[in-house]
């Protein structure tokens, strides 16, 4: 992995990365710039790839996602995702799932 600081970091495929893994970790724009330290407005320009990412704050939101440098960087453009994980979406008809079965067994007896 070459320095940090030699990675050109105004590219759309990092924004791309760091939403794709933002929206994984289901977060919100708003949490990720308060707890990497900048306005969400900022977040949401480097993720259009509107403006640089830093290599610092590039690092700072690695850390915050939970995930390397590397692979924001290194991984190829992923389709963005939508805002909700499909792991939510599991999770949300399952649960669904669940009362409807409850429902179904109320109703028998």
């Amino acid at each position: 992995m070459p320095n940090i600081n030699d990675i050109p970091t105004r590219n759309t495929t990092i924004g791309v990365n760091i939403r794709y893994t933002r929206l994984l970790k289901n977060m919100s724009e708003d949490d990720l710039a308060h707890q990497v330290g900048v306005k969400s407005s900022y977040i949401h320009q480097c993720e259009a790839g509107q403006i640089e990412v830093v290599p610092p704050l590039l690092q700072d939101i690695a850390n915050v996602l939970g995930v390397s440098v590397s692979s924001i960087v290194n991984t190829k453009k992923r389709a963005p995702a939508c805002k909700k994980s499909y792991l939510s979406k599991a999770l949300e008809a399952i649960n669904h799932l669940e009362n409807f079965i409850e429902g179904q067994q109320s109703k028998a007896v």
